[in-house]
């Protein structure tokens, strides 16, 4: 079993080395069109990129009259403090008191008259062919590396003479990015200078499943205004309306975000919490990937202490928000499912399992925002040197048993 784990994890490493080297080559190759006198409406990559929004304006607009018209501060920035998880290891993992202290930046609206957007993850390109860095991120790749400046020819543009709006964000298909980089966004806007109801299209990630239609629809975005984005995506507005995507790498998650989600989602929800399990794990069995690999007997020694074990997957959305907002005590491996904590009630406590090659602290942010009691544990497996991430997203989680069983007893709740 490990042994094919390993191969799969060589294989996908050897690949993806391969990939990027035809990205290298592909790039070097279309440099060239970036120093021909046409836009990339018609050939070649954009000729460049501003660090931020606020810098194209201020390159580009002549007065502060015209930097107002272009650029509204929504929420200005601010730090982020926040208390050390709780765990039963000898030392805290280093990530954590590397983000106790973060700033988070302002969040904006920006208006762009004949602006334009590529791709699925919502990169925007100014009038004068600059793609806007701080609005136009990719995953894991540096604005100098961006895949928009490796392409030739960008697919035919398609114009919209109205007003669009770009929610579009990297990943934004992912529950978790779904939820607080695509949907806060649309707070941004209601409260921009322009009507939210004079809007006439919404640029949305691709929708692939029932939560994105359930939610757009509840906060005010019919079908009928709904444009997906894709990889063949490159359409110009006549007036492009772009909020900032939340917050920045590093889990800096704005405490914005997790208001305007419990705001809009928890007003409207039934009063049935007596129906519901204080206390419950939340299964990963039907991922495929970042499962625990002995969770049957996870789960039965959860079980003799009134866990009930849950699968999100096949949950409407309304009821997950209803379950997490009922818990007292979640356990529950890192993962999109996760991101439903934003709706518990202060004090409920957070079980998180990691595998000692992935440690992710955004949901511990989000219990600090929220008064939640966070603990986390990292499962079998050696651990890697100090500030040396090996990121391995996919790995599954092991627990030690014995040692999980000392945990919940720790936490009072076994």
């Amino acid at each position: 079993m490990h042994n094919k784990a390993r191969l799969k994890s060589w294989v996908r490493a050897y690949l993806q080395t391969l990939r990027n080297f035809a990205r290298s080559l592909k790039s070097y190759w279309v440099q060239p069109f970036r120093m021909l006198p046409f836009s990339s409406e018609i050939i070649g990559p954009p000729k460049g990129f501003y660090l931020s929004t606020r810098d194209w304006i201020t390159k580009t607009k002549t007065s502060p009259e015209k930097f107002s018209e272009n650029y509204q501060e929504i929420y200005p920035k601010s730090w982020v403090y926040r208390a050390a998880p709780k765990t039963m290891d000898d030392t805290i993992h280093w990530k954590f008191p590397q983000q106790y202290q973060r700033e988070a930046p302002d969040a904006f609206l920006a208006l762009i008259n004949e602006g334009r957007v590529w791709s699925g993850g919502g990169t925007v390109i100014t009038p004068d062919d600059r793609v806007l860095a701080d609005i136009s991120k990719e995953i894991g790749r540096s604005m100098e590396n961006h895949s928009i400046f490796s392409q030739w020819k960008l697919p035919s543009v398609e114009k919209i003479e109205g007003t669009v709006a770009v929610l579009s964000a990297p990943l934004g298909q992912v529950y978790f990015h779904w939820m607080l980089n695509v949907l806060p966004r649309i707070d941004l806007l209601r409260k921009g200078a322009v009507s939210f109801d004079k809007i006439d299209k919404f640029l949305v990630n691709e929708i692939l499943h029932p939560f994105q239609r359930e939610t757009l629809n509840k906060l005010g975005i019919p079908d009928s205004k709904i444009i997906e984005s894709h990889r063949g995506t490159h359409l110009k507005a006549k007036t492009l309306l772009v909020p900032s995507i939340p917050g920045k790498p590093g889990n800096v998650i704005p405490l914005w975000t997790c208001e305007f989600l419990r705001n809009e989602f928890l007003d409207g929800t039934p009063l049935q919490k007596s129906a519901c399990p204080e206390r419950i794990y939340i299964s990963r069995s039907k991922a495929t990937h970042r499962r625990v690999i002995n969770e049957t007997e996870i789960v039965s020694y959860l079980e003799q202490y009134g866990f009930q074990s849950v699968q999100l997957e096949s949950i409407p959305l309304s009821d997950q928000i209803l379950l997490f907002s009922s818990a007292k005590v979640i356990v529950a491996p890192h993962g999109g499912g996760l991101t439903n904590i934003v709706f518990c009630n202060p004090g409920t406590k957070i079980l998180e399992l990691f595998s000692p090659n992935y440690v992710n602290g955004c949901f511990w942010t989000i219990s600090n925002h929220l008064d939640l009691d966070y603990y986390y544990a990292i499962g079998k497996g050696k651990t890697p040197p100090i500030n040396f991430d090996p990121h391995k997203v996919e790995e599954n989680i092991e627990i030690e048993i014995s040692a999980f069983k000392n945990l919940i007893k720790w936490l009072g709740v076994g």
